[in-house]
């Protein structure tokens, strides 16, 4: 009896489970490839420095004319975070005990200061040299370029002036800098893009170019801040992406255009940090290669 109930269950082994098993098993289906997850494009610093280009110049009736700690009543004086300065204005008082100040220096310009007769100089920076034919026009097309110097919050006011501490700083804050009110600038959340197509055809939508980058720097690449001659009136806004495409020029030559024999090569990816009525403020969030002032740049 008991060796017929095992025979029977080989039986069935061989006619049920056996096949069953030997059957190829279906693949699951790849789990669903979910998007990154959404960043902050920006540190604070990379967007409290960003500097940008005003379509027109500031009033510069704010300004920082001293500071605490300048017995000789240096020019060439510079303050630093924990520090205190003296502000200014033109008529009227500056502020109250308490505000918040953005300080910016004109970037086109570079203070020069000779040590020993304390003469100040000074000399263009912003598009000097130019690293494509036609920069300094393009430059001054999209209005004033200012470079971001720090941020100070008012602790007194005495007739002489507003004191000033300085609490955050991107350069060394002089003698000369304007003051306007601190208004923060919102950081754009940014989705890492994997599959950047290298050699993807334009899309049609709205082109531009890189008119220039922070610091004067020629070739930039990923982290780097830029200037594109599209802004607010073209309907750009902040956290648009743009793709940065190569663009032939020769400055020597003195052409500069798009390769019409090649297909159009991704170099990059952009984000806008913020906008002016002209032009706006671009960090770049992706290169693949070197990206040079002057090229293009098409909305995604």
């Amino acid at each position: 009896m008991i060796r017929r109930i095992f025979f029977l269950a080989g039986v069935f082994f061989l006619l049920v489970v056996a096949p069953a098993a030997a059957r190829p098993q279906e693949a699951a289906p790849p789990p669903a490839q979910e998007a990154p997850p959404a960043v902050p494009a920006a540190t604070q610093s990379q967007i409290d420095c960003s500097g940008f280009i005003s379509a027109g110049s500031l009033a510069a009736d704010l300004y920082v004319f001293d500071g605490a700690d300048n017995d000789l009543r240096l020019a060439y004086h510079e303050f630093l975070p924990g520090e205190y300065v003296f502000l200014k204005r033109r008529g009227k008082e500056a502020g109250q005990v308490g505000t918040e100040y953005r300080l910016l220096r004109p970037a086109n310009e570079s203070v020069v200061h000779d040590l020993f007769s304390g003469d100040i100089e000074s000399i263009r920076t912003f598009s000097h040299p130019s690293w494509y034919p036609g920069q300094a026009e393009s430059i001054r097309s999209l209005g004033k370029a200012y470079d971001d110097v720090g941020i100070v919050k008012v602790t007194a006011l005495t007739p002489k002036g507003a004191v000033a501490e300085v609490t955050f700083a991107c350069q060394s804050v002089a003698k000369g800098d304007i003051a306007i009110p601190y208004q923060a600038r919102e950081i754009p959340a940014y989705s890492p893009n994997a599959a950047l197509d290298r050699f993807a055809q334009p899309s049609g939508k709205l082109m531009g170019a890189i008119t220039a980058a922070s610091g004067n720097a020629g070739v930039v690449g990923q982290g780097s801040t830029v200037y594109i001659n599209l802004g607010e009136s073209d309907g750009v806004q902040s956290g648009q992406h743009f793709r940065i495409f190569n663009i032939d020029w020769d400055v020597d030559e003195g052409w500069w255009r798009a390769a019409p024999d090649t297909p159009a090569e991704t170099l990059g990816e952009l984000l806008i940090l913020s906008t002016q009525e002209k032009s706006s403020v671009g960090l770049v969030v992706s290169s693949v290669r070197e990206i040079f002032l002057g090229d293009g740049v098409v909305l995604e």
